[in-house]
């Protein structure tokens, strides 16, 4: 009987790793056309992925044949990437060269695919246009209802990042450009950009500014789904003219192949780019130092106005957290630091070492940490009972019910370590 449910498991995890290829006319299309250019360019296409549909992560990219590390996944010709050249040599760049104008690689990207998919078929780029999402669940496409029920901290980043974008729209419609640009449409192509374009270094310009955002967008490359743990090599080859992808993984034949957009917690994964990971394992439940110090005073610790000077000094205040190990390491430390007395204060690098200095800092400390855990509890909980019947959530409201889930997980848990 083990045996048998050991062996199910074994194939159910197969059948999740392997694909049912996708066989859209889109898909079809954006292949056919990514052989032909290369060819007219005298560049020969090499692809050993080709799109699929998975039953855990839907459409992906899986591979033909057995990989080894090193091996290349994808190799794309410079002439089917749309880069800020690609963007200047248009027409909106025409337009943008002749008013004079500086705008940061995001807007042009953007600016651009909206020129091109008002072309319709017309466009050279309509394969790829074709096989873009209609829409995004990015934080630009959150309702009110949503942005309710995300934790404070999720919320204040998409914020953020909405007023950040629309910034960046004000000045395309202050830029004049003869364009009626609707918002919505604006959106549709910044998030586009947003969420599918890779690292590539342009020539400057002085039509484009330095922002430390130097993006391109891929063809067919952006079809690969994110994973944490997968490793690659990616980057434009000058020699040979094409931006490469190789795995550090190895793979099996038929198989689903990950690119990694970078250590990213479900946080910074849903607002930018509309998804999360299950078990993902850069989540933690971030603590503000307010908080702490609030809950240092709740419990009459004294001299805070010295303890306060030391933990600034060296940087304390920084990267405080729980996660499913309990307290981080900074956030240890100053729960230690603001529940020593007055003595144990001129020797508090002592607590470097990770040892308690006393059974009275030690106790003192962990209350300070229950305090400040006891208020995230009872907030994540106020946040999980404001959730709809799961069957009627929508697709980001499963991810944030999800995510606080994870969140109280990990409050449990630390709080059971400081108990």
């Amino acid at each position: 009987m083990h045996h048998y449910g050991r062996t199910k498991r074994i194939r159910r995890r197969k059948q999740a790793n392997t694909g049912k290829i996708v066989i859209s006319k889109e898909i079809i299309a954006l292949s056919r056309w990514m052989k032909y250019e290369s060819r007219k360019h005298g560049f020969r296409w090499k692809c050993h992925l080709c799109p699929s549909h998975f039953s855990e992560t839907g459409r992906g990219m899986m591979t033909k044949q057995t990989l080894s590390c090193g091996d290349l996944l994808v190799s794309i010709p410079k002439q089917l990437l749309i880069t800020v050249e690609t963007v200047l040599m248009s027409a909106i760049g025409g337009k943008i060269k002749g008013k004079n104008l500086k705008l940061s690689s995001q807007q042009l990207l953007s600016l651009f695919l909206l020129q091109e998919k008002s072309k319709g078929v017309k466009s050279f780029w309509f394969p790829y246009i074709s096989v873009l999402p209609k829409s995004h669940d990015t934080y630009g496409h959150f309702s009110a209802r949503e942005m309710y029920l995300s934790p404070p901290k999720l919320r204040a980043q998409a914020q953020r990042r909405i007023t950040d974008m629309k910034q960046a729209y004000r000045e395309v419609l202050d830029s004049s450009l003869g364009e009626e640009i609707l918002y919505e449409d604006f959106v549709w192509a910044w998030f586009c950009v947003n969420s599918r374009s890779v690292y590539y270094r342009s020539a400057g310009s002085e039509f484009v500014r330095e922002d430390g955002n130097n993006l391109a967008l891929a063809p067919y490359l952006d079809l690969l789904n994110h994973s944490g743990g997968a490793q690659v090599e990616a980057g434009y080859n000058e020699r040979r003219g094409c931006y490469e992808i190789r795995t550090l993984n190895p793979y099996r034949k038929y198989n689903q192949v990950f690119i990694s957009y970078g250590n990213h917690d479900n946080y910074h994964l849903l607002v930018e780019y509309g998804f999360t990971l299950p078990e993902n394992p850069n989540d933690v439940v971030q603590v503000d130092y307010d908080d702490v110090l609030e809950a240092a005073e709740a419990v009459f610790v004294s001299n805070m106005e010295k303890k306060q000077e030391v933990i600034a000094q060296h940087n304390l205040h920084r990267k405080l957290a729980c996660s499913l190990e309990g307290l981080s390491w900074n956030l240890l430390l100053m729960t230690r630091v603001l529940a020593m007395d007055w003595a144990e204060l001129q020797h508090w690098k002592s607590i470097m070492t990770g040892v308690p200095v006393s059974d009275r800092n030690e106790a003192l400390s962990r209350q300070i940490a229950q305090t400040v855990l006891t208020k995230y509890i009872q907030q994540n909980r106020d946040l999980i009972t404001k959730f709809p019947e799961q069957k009627s959530q929508s697709a980001v409201e499963k991810m944030l019910f999800s995510i606080l889930q994870t969140e109280e997980r990990m409050l449990q848990l630390t709080w059971s370590s400081v108990t």
